[in-house]
């Protein structure tokens, strides 16, 4: 009988030569790493429309290809030799989005890693407005980097805004994995959305369990809830990340009730496009989605308090 061949953990790094990519590249080498994977890094040359296309010979066509092939590989080469982490290259002509999303679909992949692209340098550049959707639409986690520069020993504040959606479980299982992992601390941060107090709300009530989780874990954590403001709800946590020295954000992309999956809400979308220290985002996709993140990153198993229940409610 022959053996059975195990696939390596896949993450996935959209690559366009710009610094964001660079500096997604970087944090997708760390956590290829520890997944013990393989990085799939993907350029797609975009296809133009009819009349671009008919002023393009085959032949501009071609060398595109052999310049964007040569680039890709000698990355590959260089990534390769100074991490020892092995890059697989691939190559795309089409709608960036739809690329992406459908190699992330082939490989199972257990994370986009990817830059936040504010412009266009070549024709295989991934846009800004492509970003959301991608994140929107992500079979799995996704990791949205600026091209502000890591620590390359990882991520030692991660803030995670806690609202009253039924997904609150799961975030702080995934911030506890991270935390485990980086031996960061956790700072949980909410912004109510009435005029009840703060010591009368349910959120703050949520807030004081999470903590206690994350606290049995044998991990440092803070929180804060803000009352309602004039200051729209992304900036009052941005402002908060900055405070607390905040290097990583970990957020739902469809925090209101009752929306559709791929929906991205307006405060994930406002911090998506203002932050400039990385995100990892998730839909319920991605949550439930047996091969990712907490199974994979750390097995829930590994988890010293079994008494999840305290988070319910």
């Amino acid at each position: 009988m022959a053996a059975k061949i195990i696939k390596k953990s896949a993450v996935l790094v959209p690559y366009d030569f710009g610094p964001k990519s660079v500096a997604a590249l970087k944090e997708a080498v760390t956590i290829t790493k520890y997944l013990k994977g393989e990085i799939y890094l993907l350029s797609v040359i975009r296809k133009g429309d009819f009349f671009s296309q008919l002023f393009k010979s085959e032949k501009d066509n071609r060398r595109i290809q052999r310049e964007v092939t040569a680039k890709l590989k000698i990355i590959a080469t260089e990534t390769k030799k100074e991490t020892g982490v092995r890059v697989i290259t691939i190559i795309e002509q089409g709608n960036p989005i739809d690329v992406i999303l459908e190699q992330a679909n082939i490989l199972k992949s257990q994370y986009i890693v990817m830059g936040k692209m504010d412009e266009t340098r070549y024709d295989f550049n991934i846009f800004g407005a492509s970003t959301m959707q991608i994140v929107g639409e992500s079979p799995c986690p996704v990791i949205t980097v600026s091209a502000k520069v890591i620590n390359e020993h990882g991520f030692k504040n991660i803030v995670l805004p806690i609202d009253l959606t039924k997904q609150t479980m799961e975030k702080v299982l995934k911030a506890v994995s991270w935390a485990k992992y980086y031996k960061s601390s956790i700072h949980i941060v909410g912004v109510l959305s009435g005029g009840i107090s703060s010591k009368n709300s349910r959120l703050n009530t949520k807030l004081n369990r999470a903590k206690y989780i994350v606290e049995q874990e044998g991990i440092n954590c803070t929180t804060k809830l803000y009352d309602k403001s004039d200051t729209p709800v992304h900036r009052v946590i941005l402002e908060h990340a900055d405070k607390v020295d905040g290097d990583l954000l970990m957020i739902m992309t469809h925090q209101e009730l009752g929306v559709v999956d791929n929906y991205i809400g307006a405060v994930a979308q406002n911090m998506l496009k203002e932050s400039d220290i990385p995100i990892i985002s998730f839909t319920s996709k991605a949550i439930e989605h047996n091969n990712y993140f907490v199974s994979s990153f750390l097995p829930f198993e590994l988890l010293e308090n079994k008494d999840i229940k305290h988070l319910r409610g």
